[in-house]
C-alpha cells in the first residue's frame, strides 16, 4: 500500500477516533439489554441488583446508555414538597475494560418535567468504599469521576445514592423516574480501539492490493 493512500486512510480515521473520545455519547449498553424496569421497595428504597445477582454491565463504545424506569404503583413515595428516594444499585463489570467513572442523567417524566435531583452518593468496589469526584449533586446530571480504584473486569460496584423526586402533574401517568446510566471508556482504551480498527482496515486494503 503506497504512502499517499495510507495517509488518506489514517487522517480521517484518527479524526473520528479523537472526536469519539471527547463525546459522552461514546457510551455503553448492558449485557442484558438497554432497558430495565424497577419497582420501589418499602422504605422508600429502590434495590437494583444484589450481591448474589448483580446487574451485568459490558462497556460497549457502540452501545446505548442503560435506561432504567423506576415505578411506584402505590403512589406513596412522592408528595407535593418532594421526597428523598434511596437507590442502591449492585452492578458488575462483565467486560474487558476497567471503569474510572459513572454517569447518570434523569430524563423528563411523562409531563415533560425534570425536577428530580441527585443528592448524597457513596461507592464501593467488592465491599470496600472508594473515593471519587462527584459533579452535579443537586441537579439532574450526576458525574462520578476519578475513582480512587478502578472497577476491574469481574469487580462488583455498589452505588448508593439519594434522589429527590416529585409527583407527576394531575391527569398524567408514567414512571416517577427515568434514568440513563453509563461509564465511558478511558482515553487510552478508546485510542487503542481506534488504532486497532485502523490497522485492520490497512491490512484488508493491503490484501486487496
Amino acid at each position: 500500500m503506497n504512502t499517499s493512500l495510507s495517509k488518506r486512510i489514517l487522517i480521517p480515521v484518527l479524526a473520528v477516533v479523537f472526536l469519539s473520545m471527547s463525546n459522552t455519547a461514546f457510551a455503553q449498553g448492558t449485557a442484558t439489554g438497554p432497558f430495565t424496569g424497577h419497582t420501589v421497595d418499602p422504605g422508600p428504597i429502590v434495590l437494583i441488583g444484589d450481591p448474589a445477582s448483580p446487574i451485568p454491565i459490558d462497556l460497549d463504545p457502540l452501545g446505548s446508555p442503560w435506561l432504567k424506569s423506576i415505578t411506584d404503583p402505590s403512589g406513596v413515595v412522592t408528595n407535593p414538597a418532594g421526597e428523598l428516594l434511596v437507590m442502591i444499585e449492585t452492578i458488575q463489570n462483565v467486560g474487558t475494560e476497567p471503569w474510572l467513572d459513572w454517569h447518570e442523567h434523569i430524563l423528563p417524566n411523562a409531563a415533560g418535567v425534570s425536577s428530580s435531583t441527585w443528592f448524597s452518593v457513596k461507592l464501593s468496589i467488592n465491599g470496600s468504599l472508594i473515593g471519587f469526584t462527584p459533579t452535579g449533586l443537586g441537579t439532574a446530571d450526576l458525574w462520578l469521576d476519578n475513582f480512587s480504584l478502578p472497577v476491574l473486569p469481574g469487580d462488583v460496584l455498589v452505588i448508593e445514592k439519594e434522589v429527590e423526586v416529585f409527583p407527576l402533574l394531575p391527569g398524567t401517568a408514567g414512571p416517577i423516574l427515568r434514568i440513563q446510566e453509563y461509564p465511558t471508556p478511558e482515553p487510552a482504551s478508546a485510542a487503542l480501539m481506534g488504532l486497532g480498527s485502523l490497522l485492520l482496515m490497512a491490512r484488508r486494503k493491503g490484501n486487496v492490493d
